[in-house]
């Protein structure tokens, strides 16, 4: 989220402690900080009105809390009280850099996802606005033992399955043992995929000549497993998609020949 300091004070019981709050934008309670959620910053270095990045928590008691807070500008903003209330306090107040720190943030709450259908749909926008187009969603109903989804992009095609189990190589070894022999011995590769409309339609895609990859997208480390009959098998950390996305927004000669690039050589 985006906000601004809206108080900070000494802690009388420790003088080189301080605490405070962010300013709320939905008029609900202000979210609680300390001097540990700023990165050990000096009190000196933090003024009312300074516009912040953070994680917003909420605990059952209605209490809110920030953590990971970051610095967008270390210049003070002079804001009238009248308009701190919601969004339009930040008009005109956010230049190129912030937005794009403010569209990784957003991108980078994907670690927070808990729930594994969320966590798979979460998956699947994060690679399209990572860049990939010819980017599928298998059809959900009877998907156990299925991949999640495939994409292709220049000479690369990759079957992907996302999974939030830490120790899923063991009750996953079949299904990965499945995926490799659906990309190594077909020409092409048929499945049913997901329509705008909920709807299911067939799609077909050639093989032939591409370089094959099967991934276990994870929360854990990128890491290659196995390399078998041409194809390569990878565990991919979202972290290190999150890691591309930044890039491909920090670098604007970032193409697809950089992105297949960075697919290929992620985890070794």
């Amino acid at each position: 989220m985006i906000s601004q300091i809206k108080s900070i004070f000494k802690d009388k019981n420790n003088e080189d402690a301080y605490y405070g709050f962010i300013r709320a934008l939905d008029e609900k309670n202000d979210y609680y900080f300390t001097k540990k959620d700023f990165d050990n910053l000096p009190m000196d270095e933090i003024a009312i009105g300074m516009r912040v990045t953070f994680t917003d928590n909420n605990k059952d008691s209605g209490q809110r809390y920030a953590t990971n807070i970051k610095i967008i500008n270390k210049q003070n903003i002079e804001i009238e009280e009248n308009h701190l209330h919601d969004d339009k306090s930040l008009q005109n107040k956010i230049d190129a850099q912030d937005y794009k720190t403010l569209l990784i943030n957003s991108v980078q709450q994907i670690k927070y996802i808990n729930d594994s259908i969320a966590f798979e749909d979460s998956v699947f926008n994060l690679l399209k606005v990572i860049g990939l187009n010819k980017i599928f969603q298998f059809d959900r109903d009877n998907q156990a033992g299925k991949a999640d989804g495939f994409f292709i992009i220049e000479n690369l095609a990759v079957m992907y399955d996302c999974t939030l189990q830490r120790d899923y190589e063991s009750f996953k070894e079949e299904q990965i043992e499945n995926y490799i022999n659906k990309l190594s011995q077909k020409a092409q590769l048929t499945f049913n995929t997901k329509k705008s409309d909920g709807g299911i339609t067939p799609k077909t895609i050639p093989l032939t000549g591409k370089s094959k990859q099967v991934w276990i997208i994870t929360k854990g480390e990128s890491k290659e497993l196995s390399d078998f009959d041409n194809v390569k098998v990878k565990e991919i950390s979202i972290y290190d998609l999150c890691e591309i996305y930044k890039k491909r927004l920090s670098d604007i000669t970032y193409d697809n020949e950089k992105l297949v690039n960075d697919f290929i050589y992620i985890g070794k």
